[in-house]
């Protein structure tokens, strides 16, 4: 990546990513720019509260009330590229320690090369020491209080070796293709601060409690922390020795980053729209006040974020919940459910959503249609796979295919009577179309309630449900008893091509400590599929992504879910604030670049 953070930059993403995009932006030149710390002050926004704040350690932070701190103050040992959501080496990505990587040909060992030009805010440079000091603390587990975000990765990466000052080393347990997601979720820290040394005897359970946690001084990133006002904002001061990515402001030009709290968001919204100097003058997903800010002038970026809502079918027998595979690997059978064990069926309730009222009734219209199970700005996204078309006639024709026939009067104006089984194949004949929508409240249950009038049309009875969070998911989802349900997941970062944690045999487990494999799907192209996306002999980049796009498609065809909505996310910035120049799920990307005009 070749960035040059003065200049407005336009996203070169799939013509299947809508992006409203409104940014009105200063550009300055060169010559033009502040000097070290003299651009302002950045001012979020935060209704979490300060008093809650959590560790200010990376590995021991659990929560956004953290993360969102020490996303500024920290190094990452691996950067994320902000236009292409890759992973990428610095310095070309801002405040990244790794320099570049390889992957021994037999997948076993990931070598990271470090840069020689980063150092701790006490001048202390930032080796491959620090790095496995970090490794070795994940390696503790509870009883460092490891944030269970990077359990995966401590689990992952078995070995860690330091070969010299420039680089290390991580031992797998075997070959995976993903393993750099691994690699990013160690986060480098300083082990001088610590009294850690290589070798010698350690107290792991000092790290609990270390008034590190709350001032942690030394760090690493465009800012440094300075202060926490308990109730009032957390306070991080410029970094004057930050190295950052581009000559255009090689150093750090807002003079602070103030984390200020609010009662909730619409005292938030109220406060950035005022637009008073010194005062809130950046928001993120500010929720309902879309429409406020973007008829603003306000800056603002719009784009499909990584939170989706789908609905879940059980396709398997209620009655009669198995795991999806036997001790030795086996597919196990899951028996049918009476309804939605037809494909059909489940293609014919997607033709009966009627997307577009759905956005633009409770999403407000800050939604984007998902096709299948890949969010719009996932790298793997298909853009040649188009939308199962809104069609109420093709919906019926299915329908009466699947032996699934009108009779009665229509359950809506103009819509069928009720359907019941004449023929359908795992339902009793006489059986009438009718399920449990489950939903956990907010708009979920707007979405289920419209999904109930829409799917009414066709001669299909809905009951919406609304249960508390663990109840659905514990006793419902997680028991597989359940008929269908509204949820939703947050897409990782990068996005996750290999897609068997939700749909693949492995994670259909009900019961206590159940998988994510709700619908009980299985397929045995999807598995080999997944199979290659996470293990293929030299990684190659291109058949992986064919191989992730495949399983898209099967999944489209399969429909385990009724594909739903990506929502929007929203970056915005008061009109004082230059260089503004987000990316989706990327808003903070060059904030070190940024210069508040006061």
């Amino acid at each position: 990546m070749n960035v040059t953070r003065n200049m407005v930059r336009f996203v070169g993403l799939s013509l299947v990513l809508v992006i409203a995009l409104s940014i009105s932006l200063v550009v300055l030149a060169q010559d033009a720019l502040p000097g070290p710390g003299e651009g302002g002050a950045v001012v979020r926004g935060n209704t979490r509260g300060s008093a809650n704040l959590g560790p200010l350690v990376p590995i021991r932070c659990s929560g956004v009330d953290c993360a969102d701190p020490n996303a500024v103050l920290w190094p990452n040992l691996v950067g994320l590229d902000p236009e292409t959501l890759q992973y990428g080496p610095g310095p070309d990505i801002g405040n990244t320690l790794a320099s570049g990587w390889t992957i021994s040909d037999d997948g076993l060992t990931v070598t990271v090369n470090l840069r020689d030009d980063m150092a701790w805010n006490d001048g202390t440079p930032i080796t491959a020491e620090d790095v496995y000091f970090t490794w070795e603390a994940m390696q503790q587990g509870q009883d460092v209080g490891l944030s269970s975000s990077y359990s995966t990765a401590a689990a992952t990466l078995i070995s860690a070796e330091v070969i010299d000052a420039q680089t290390i080393a991580f031992g797998v347990e075997a070959p995976n293709c993903e393993v750099m997601r691994q690699v990013a979720l160690v986060p480098p820290l300083p082990s001088h601060v610590y009294g850690y040394v290589r070798g010698e005897e350690f107290d792991w359970g000092s790290m609990i409690d270390h008034p590190y946690d709350d001032a942690p001084t030394v760090t690493s990133g465009p800012f440094n922390f300075e202060r926490v006002e308990p109730g009032t904002a957390v306070y991080l001061a410029a970094n004057p020795n930050y190295v950052a990515p581009d000559a255009s402001a090689g150093y750090t030009v807002p003079n602070s980053w103030v984390y200020v709290d609010t009662p909730d968001e619409n005292v938030m919204i109220e406060r950035f729209l005022a637009f008073q100097t010194g005062d809130i003058n950046f928001v993120v997903e500010p929720g309902g006040g879309f429409e406020q800010i973007l008829s603003s002038n306000a800056q603002s970026f719009q784009a499909p974020g990584r939170v989706w809502h789908y609905v879940a079918l059980n396709l398997a027998d209620p009655n009669n919940p198995q795991n999806g595979l036997d001790e030795d690997g086996n597919p196990i059978d899951q028996g049918h459910h009476p309804i939605f064990g037809d494909v059909r069926v489940r293609q014919a309730l997607q033709h009966a959503i009627n997307i577009d009222e759905i956005i633009d009734g409770p999403l407000a219209g800050y939604g984007t249609a998902m096709v299948s199970s890949t969010i719009p700005t996932a790298y793997t996204v298909d853009p040649n796979l188009e939308r199962r078309a809104f069609d109420y006639d093709a919906a019926r024709a299915l329908l009466d295919e699947a032996g699934w026939v009108s009779t009665g009067d229509p359950l809506v104006e103009g819509g069928d009577g009720l359907r019941t089984c004449d023929g359908c194949m795992y339902a009793e004949p006489g059986t009438e179309f009718v399920f449990e929508l489950m939903n956990v409240g907010d708009i979920r249950n707007d979405v289920s309630v419209i999904l109930q009038d829409q799917f009414a049309q066709i001669g299909v009875q809905v009951d919406v449900v609304v249960l508390d969070f663990n109840t659905m998911y514990d006793n419902n989802m997680g028991a597989q008893t359940f008929d269908a349900a509204v949820a939703g997941w947050r897409g990782s970062l990068p996005f996750e091509p290999d897609q068997r944690s939700f749909f693949g045999a492995a994670n259909d487990l009900f019961g206590e400590g159940y998988g994510f494999n709700f619908p009980s799907y299985y397929n045995a192209r999807f598995e080999e599929l997944g199979e290659t996306v996470a293990t293929l002999p030299g990684c190659n980049e291109a058949e992986r992504v064919a191989a992730a796009q495949e399983m898209t498609e099967i999944l489209y065809e399969d429909q385990p879910y009724l594909w739903l909505y990506a929502r929007n996310s929203l970056y915005a910035a008061a009109p004082n604030v230059q260089g503004f120049q987000p990316f989706p799920d990327q808003g903070t990307w060059n904030i070190d670049a940024w210069n508040v005009v006061e």
